[in-house]
Formats: C-alpha cells, sequence, structure tokens
C-alpha cells in the first residue's frame, strides 16, 4: 500500500526531495502522536532551485534523524507553482501525515490548503516567515524578521558606499525582487527604508524581478549594466539573484558589489573568493533543524509561541569564519508579527 501511495505522488508531482520511511504511517490523521506512535512529518519547500531550501530540507532532515521520525520533504518544480504547493498539501493530508511545516509561495494560494489541513486536525506550521495569513489556523510561525533583514543590508549597502566614495554615501544601487508577494516586499521595503534613511544621496536606479533565480539575476543585472554602466551595487533579495548579479558583472568587466539574503554555502564560498560582497545569514540548515524541534513540542502538547523569531546577521569576509563556524547563532526567542503593511517589525 506505501509503494502505491508514494507513487501516486510521484506522478502527481515533481517531487524535489522525499525521505521517506513506510514503518508507522498512520491511516487517519491524528491531532497529535501518542507515545506507542512514531510521528511521521512532512517539510514543503517553494522549491528547490535555491540552495536555501536545500540546506533547510538537511538541517530538518538531520533532526528527524536524531528523532527517529520519518520525515517527507516535496516541492513544487519552480516557486511559480503556487497549484503546485497546495496540491502537495492536499495529498499530504490525504496520507494522513501528523504534522506539516510549510514556505509559502503565496497565502491567498494557500488558505484552501490550511483549512483542510484544519479540518483533518492537522497542525500547521509556517516557517521562513513570520507574516500571519488572513485566514486558516497556523500553530506557529518560525522566522526571522525580514524588514529588518532588509534594513540590515541597507544600512550595510550605505557603508560600503561611503566608504567607497571618501565618507559621504552616494552612488546607484539597482534591486533583484523575488516573486511579487510579502518575502520581496518586506526585504526589499527594509532596504529601501534603510537607504532613505541613512543615505539619501544614494540613488535607487533600477528595481526588477528575477523570480529568486541565478540565471534570471544574471540576465537582469547584465541589462542593467548595460544601460547603465555606473550602477556601484546589487541588492538581490535572495543570494541566488545577487549571485547571478555577481557573474554577470565580472563578464562585463565591471566591479559591483554585490549582496543579498540567505546565508548559503554557496555565496559563503563566494563571498570568501572575493566574488559576492555580503549575505544576511539566516542560518538555513539550522531553522530547518529548528522547524523539526518546534514539531515535537507542538505534538507532544507543549504550548509553542506564536511567532518564533530566529537570528539573521550581516556576514562577509570579516566574520564569515565564525559563521560558518555557528559561533554567530544566538537561540531562537518569541517575535512579534511581521506584517505585509509596508513598515517596519519593530518601530
Amino acid at each position: 500500500m506505501c509503494n502505491r501511495i508514494a507513487f501516486g505522488l510521484i506522478t502527481a508531482l515533481t517531487i524535489a526531495s522525499l525521505i521517506t520511511s513506510c514503518s508507522g504511517i498512520p491511516t487517519g490523521p491524528p491531532a497529535q502522536a501518542s507515545a506507542t506512535k512514531v510521528p511521521h512529518i512532512a517539510v514543503i519547500p517553494p522549491a528547490m532551485t535555491s540552495p536555501f531550501h536545500v540546506a533547510l530540507r538537511d538541517g530538518a532532515v538531520e533532526q528527524a534523524k536524531i528523532l527517529g521520525w520519518p520525515i517527507e520533504v516535496h516541492a513544487p518544480e519552480r516557486e511559480t507553482d503556487f497549484a503546485g504547493q497546495v496540491m502537495i498539501v492536499e495529498q499530504l493530508i490525504q496520507k494522513g501525515v501528523d504534522i506539516i511545516s510549510i514556505n509559502l509561495i503565496d497565502a491567498n494560494a494557500m488558505i484552501s490548503g490550511v483549512k483542510k489541513a484544519n479540518e483533518a486536525k492537522i497542525p500547521i506550521l509556517m516557517h521562513n516567515m513570520i507574516t500571519p495569513m488572513s485566514e486558516g489556523n497556523v500553530v506557529e510561525y518560525i522566522g526571522y524578521d525580514q524588514w529588518g533583514g532588509g534594513e540590515k543590508m541597507g544600512q550595510y549597502a550605505c557603508d560600503l558606499l561611503a566608504k567607497k566614495y571618501g565618507g559621504t554615501a552616494k552612488g546607484k544601487v539597482f534591486i533583484l525582487d523575488g516573486i511579487p508577494g510579502f518575502h520581496t516586499n518586506r526585504r526589499a521595503g527594509g532596504f529601501k527604508n534603510a537607504l532613505s534613511k541613512n543615505c539619501p544621496n544614494v540613488k535607487i536606479v533600477g528595481e526588477q524581478t528575477a523570480e529568486w533565480e541565478r540565471e534570471k539575476g544574471a540576465n537582469v543585472a547584465t541589462a542593467a549594466l548595460q544601460k547603465d554602466p555606473d550602477i556601484d551595487l546589487f541588492f538581490g533579495c535572495s543570494d541566488e539573484m545577487d549571485i547571478g548579479a555577481a557573474l554577470a558583472a565580472d563578464k562585463l568587466g565591471k566591479k559591483v558589489f554585490t549582496i543579498g539574503i540567505d546565508g548559503n554555502d554557496v555565496t559563503l564560498e563566494l563571498i570568501k573568493q572575493g566574488k559576492v560582497t555580503a549575505t544576511l545569514g539566516v542560518y538555513p540548515k539550522k531553522m530547518g533543524a529548528q522547524v523539526v524541534k518546534q514539531m515535537q513540542q507542538v505534538l507532544e502538547g507543549e504550548q509553542v509561541p506564536y511567532i518564533l523569531l530566529t537570528p539573521s546577521i550581516v556576514v562577509d569576509q570579516s566574520n564569515l569564519e565564525d559563521y560558518e563556524a555557528g559561533r554567530t547563532w544566538t537561540e531562537p526567542m518569541e517575535g512579534k508579527p511581521e506584517l505585509d503593511n509596508g513598515k517596519p517589525t519593530v518601530e
């Protein structure tokens, strides 16, 4: 029976990663795991095209292995497949998993999936976000303050440009947005807010989506540099896009600053090589492990914060070694919801 169910999922969807065990799979959707049954858990990324989601998956899988729990990680092929992500949730509900954590592509699209999980009494968590959905019952949101992270990178951009221009920050910046939605809104919004407050002489000369992808980031940056060769800095709402900008600039023989958000291993290596300037390190692998730890608390009937705030830090060559070694990590704490309202999460 297990083989037939797994095959149905595989044929219905593009599964970017699947780690599963047939032992202990429930036939119904219990509200919480009993002491005699091994919980069967699921984590749903928006896609596996970014190293961020790969690292988060790895952290979740490692923590599940420590607990001896079977875990499934399923994702659509691309981060634009809203319906595919909802379909994954619905099929996991039918399969009878005990708990699900989702990194949303689109909040409105996922309302139906969350409500179906609520009806089945399967607890839902959200990770890599602390922006509550408008409908549906979510037990806990786990992630960093994305507006605040954007502000950190904006302040860092001001510092870079002040150093470049002899003490007064000026110059030209281009922003690479992700897919339109709250992730892009909050990260880009925080970045622009920091520029406005701290270096108003810096000019944003362009802003365009590259849909979270490296190749599209390279294409957008190439066109931007051909139009305006004097761009000083590219800010990517994710690392993959600013990596694309770094590759494009190098190909055109341009020296520009490239900064982004995620703290992926591939980005850290490029920072080490001097090809990317900096990233907002958000500890994707540790976040994945934290998701499973929170699942454990929920299934054991413990109270968990509605918002669990995970840390973030600007990482460049000066603190890269400490970040990689985990010395900059601080324990998550209860936080406030991040509303998609164009304002700072914390005033």
